[in-house]
Parts: C-alpha cells; sequence; structure tokens
C-alpha cells in the first residue's frame, strides 16, 4: 500500500494537534460517561466536577444555579473549596457584574483574565477562570411564546430567536432598565441557560482550543441531562396527580411503542438494501440498542465507476440520535460536493448541522470514495475510531485515523482528505464503537486490537461469514449480556 505525496509524512504539528484533540475527545468521552450515570441533578453536578478535577486537571471546579428571585448565582456543587466558607457565596448577575454574567445572557464561552478586583469571582483568590453555560433545548422562539406583537424588537421575526442575547430586545416586558430587562428574561420558561460550569484556571498554564472543545462537548450533554431531569421530576409530580388516567396512560404507552416500531421500521429501511457492484464482496450488519439507534452505514454508487463508504454514530441513543442520523443522510445524499472531496462534504454538513440544528448532539463519521478504476481510495475521519484496512495477502493493517473532530457542533472543523493507492486486495472494516466497547462481565472491553487479529485470521472467509463470526465473538466475549450501545459493522473487499 502506498499514500500520496501529501499524505506520505505528516508534520510533527499538526501529530501533536490530533494527539491533543484525540486525549480531549476520550476525556470528553469519559466525562460524558460519568454524567450519564448520574441518578439525580445532584449526582450529575458531582459527577461533572469531580470528573473535570480527575481526568481534566482542574483543582476547582463549581457548577451554578441561577436564583431568579435574589437575581444572582449560587453555588450547587464544587470541588476544591471549602463548602462552609464557599456556603454564603453569590455572584450578581445585574448589567455592571463580572464578564462571567455575558455567559449567561450571551449564551457563550467567557474566559476572564485577569479578573478584575469588581469581578464577584476574585474573593474567591482567582486569577483567571472560565464558565460555560449550561444550555438547554427551545423549542419555540421567544416571541412567538410570549405571542409578543412588538414588531419592532429587533428579534422579531429575525435570526435572532432570543430576545435575552440582544440588549435591544425584550420591549414586551416594558423594563426601565437593562437590569430590569434581565430580571424577567431569567423568570422566563424560555431562558436558555440553566447555570454556568466555572472553572478556575489560575495555576493552568494555558487553556487550548482542544480543552475548550472537550468542555463544550461535557457542557452540551450536561445541559441535556440536566433538562432531563426536569422533565422527570415534572412528570412525577403530574403523575402523582394523574393516578385515576392510568388506563389512559396505558394506551398513550402503546401507542408510543408503535410509533417507536415504525420508527424502527422506517429506519431499517433507510438503510441500504442491497449494495453496488463495485467491490469484490461487501457486507453489513445493524444492531439497534433501543427501538431505534443513532448508526448508520452506507455504500452506494456515485457514478460508473465511483463509489462511496460511510459509516456514522450520533453521541446517545434513542429517537432523538436516530431522527438526527436520518437527517446527516439525506444532507450526505444530496451534498452538491458529494463525490469530489469527503472533508469539503463534511464541512458542508456541519455548516448546516450547526446553524439549523441545536440537538446537543454530535457526530463521529467516517467517509471515503473508492475509485475502482484508479484503485485510489480518498478518505476523512472526523472524531471516528481508527478504521483498520488490511492487505488481504500479508495481513498488514494501517489504520485511517481522524484528522478533525466530531461534526454537529462548532461551526468550524479541520477535517482532510487523505488518499490511498492500492496495490493488490484489500479488506476495509468500518465499525462504531458498540463493537470495541462491548465488555464481559470483568467490564473488560473487547478493544480493537481484538478485533485487528479477528481481522488477519479471517483474511480467506467472505465479508458475510467475516461479519457473522465477529459479531459471534464480541457475544460469546461478553457472555450473552446485552450490549449497552448500537452495533454497526460495514465490511467489503477492494
Amino acid at each position: 500500500m502506498t499514500s500520496s505525496s501529501s499524505t506520505t509524512q505528516e508534520p510533527f504539528g499538526l501529530t501533536e494537534t490530533l494527539r491533543k484533540q484525540l486525549l480531549a475527545y476520550s476525556t470528553s468521552s469519559e466525562i460524558g460517561k460519568i454524567t450519564a450515570q448520574a441518578q439525580s441533578i445532584e449526582e450529575l453536578f458531582n459527577g461533572l466536577c469531580l470528573g473535570f478535577r480527575d481526568l481534566a486537571g482542574y483543582d476547582r471546579v463549581m457548577v451554578l444555579g441561577i436564583d431568579d428571585e435574589n437575581f444572582c448565582l449560587k453555588p450547587l456543587h464544587s470541588v476544591g473549596f471549602d463548602k462552609e466558607k464557599l456556603k454564603d457565596f453569590r455572584a450578581e448577575i445585574n448589567f455592571m457584574a463580572g464578564e462571567y454574567a455575558d455567559a449567561i445572557f450571551c449564551n457563550k464561552h467567557i474566559l476572564a483574565d485577569p479578573v478584575l478586583d469588581s469581578d464577584d469571582f476574585s474573593m474567591l483568590g482567582c486569577k483567571t477562570y472560565i464558565v460555560f453555560p449550561l444550555l438547554k433545548r427551545i423549542i419555540e422562539e421567544c416571541w412567538k411564546t410570549k405571542n409578543c406583537q412588538r414588531t419592532d424588537c429587533s428579534c422579531y421575526n429575525s435570526e435572532n430567536l432570543y430576545c435575552w442575547t440582544d440588549l435591544n430586545a425584550g420591549l414586551a416586558v416594558n423594563a426601565a432598565s437593562e437590569d430590569d430587562r434581565r430580571r424577567e428574561c431569567v423568570k422566563c420558561n424560555q431562558f436558555k441557560c440553566e447555570g454556568l460550569l466555572w472553572l478556575d484556571l489560575t495555576d493552568k498554564v494555558a487553556i487550548t482550543g482542544e480543552d475548550v472543545a472537550m468542555i463544550y462537548a461535557s457542557v452540551a450533554q450536561t445541559g441535556l441531562i440536566i433538562e432531563s431531569f426536569r422533565a422527570y421530576d415534572a412528570l412525577m409530580k403530574a403523575n402523582e396527580k394523574l393516578n385515576s388516567t392510568y388506563d389512559e396512560l396505558r394506551k398513550v404507552h402503546s401507542m408510543l411503542k408503535a410509533d417507536l416500531q415504525q420508527a424502527n421500521l422506517i429506519q431499517q429501511q433507510l438503510l441500504p438494501s442491497s449494495f453496488p457492484k463495485g467491490f469484490l464482496d461487501v457486507f453489513a450488519e445493524y444492531k439497534a440498542n433501543l427501538d431505534v439507534g443513532g448508526d448508520y452505514y452506507d455504500c452506494f454508487q456515485l457514478s460508473s465507476d465511483v463509489f462511496g463508504l460511510v459509516i456514522a454514530d450520533v453521541s446517545g441513543h434513542g429517537t432523538a440520535a436516530a431522527m438526527l442520523m436520518s437527517m446527516f443522510k439525506i444532507m450526505l445524499k444530496s451534498s452538491p460536493l458529494n463525490g469530489v472531496s469527503p472533508a469539503l462534504t463534511l464541512k458542508n454538513i456541519n455548516k448546516t448541522l450547526v446553524t439549523e440544528v441545536d440537538s446537543g448532539k454530535f457526530i463521529t463519521v467516517f467517509y471515503a470514495i473508492w475509485h475502482k478504476n484508479t484503485r485510489e481510495l480518498i478518505y476523512t475521519n472526523a472524531g471516528h475510531n481508527p478504521m483498520p484496512i488490511m492487505n488481504k495477502k500479508t495481513g498488514e493493517i494501517e489504520l485511517l485515523k481522524s484528522s478533525g473532530l466530531f461534526i454537529g457542533v462548532m461551526p468550524d472543523i479541520t477535517v482532510e482528505d487523505k488518499v490511498l493507492k492500492l496495490d493488490g486486495e484489500y479488506r476495509l472494516n468500518l465499525y462504531t464503537d458498540g463493537i470495541n466497547e462491548a465488555m464481559d462481565s470483568a467490564k473488560e472491553q473487547y478493544g480493537h486490537k481484538r478485533i485487528y487479529e479477528f481481522m488477519r485470521n479471517s483474511a480467506k472467509k467472505d465479508c458475510k461469514e467475516f461479519v457473522k463470526t465477529l459479531l459471534k465473538d464480541v457475544d460469546d466475549f461478553c457472555e450473552g449480556k446485552e450490549l449497552v450501545d448500537d452495533v454497526t459493522i460495514l465490511v467489503c473487499d477492494l
């Protein structure tokens, strides 16, 4: 196997950048797993603070909630502080407050360096900090929910949907001052910010773009989990009042189950039912952990001798992940850049997801274009696992690694195209982490190395037999234990 001149030797700087990105993604993933296991908001905040201390190395971490009655922030959970001294700490959120207040009302992270004496966090002996807003989803525009008819408001029927982010908006509340307007905003059920994640940077050498991306991913998931807990608490309270309607709820549950089954059928139909004849052999298998899942694969023809191969994984599970993946497929298949450049195609899709779909989720993607006549494989990897390609004659395996972060969170991603010139017969194995992260009773993961070794030992099997026996080996390894993630694998011989 040989590579094109543009990819024969990566500069050290790029290698170090990719290493940092992968480390940041791994840290974010681990923090996400910790917070996802929380059984209450208190456990969630505790896991978030401990995660950033133990995994990301921040000595002092705090989650602050908005006290809308007293118009301030108060600590909900923290690590690295004397809890008794922190008990009475409050941070004002008025117009003259520290920079942290902008994170709440502008819905963006804020770096305070240095911390001014007028900043409430200076009382904690903090020299520099960074804060991230914990955001919930807003389904409808602020002015629509309030049935606002102030057409002279700068947020009315505009791209800026939320009046709290614009000093010239919020005319419907008739506030006498900016502070009065802010007081009304934080009490509004459409207000997007639940609170802040505060990280002390006093003893940090620097904070990098990879750090910020990692924190964004963790915070986005935390905001959604908080929202889920809020919804759960509200549901429990509602159930206390609705015991008399149990039979009706059973009917609703039955309808929802039928809808999920229908959604599962639709999702199955989104996957290819047959494969083009541009490969020596090809086979795929997909198993959703729930009724519907967030994994996706495809193998399609772009022209007479050009073919597309893709595997993708949405963070999380269930209906929301399935809907986002369905949108991804539509955007991929309809992209005008499809067949030209995998990297540009993903950048185009990412821009649409970030600007038009506020899902709070991200997608890891491996996308390749196979030129059969010239035997060139052009690929890009956006935050997905390194995908193995094996020389079937020698058993040599090369890993097609990520060149950038996942898509759907930040407006700019750094994915790039790479080119492989294939000489001989090769097997490309595309899979999602439901396989390599499958665990046995001792909580040991199946891992990538077992997959690579299985590929070498099964080179003579056809693709279908290889996939079937690999999945059986994973099942045997797990001792029949139910998998905790969606499982998807697409294998093709080139």
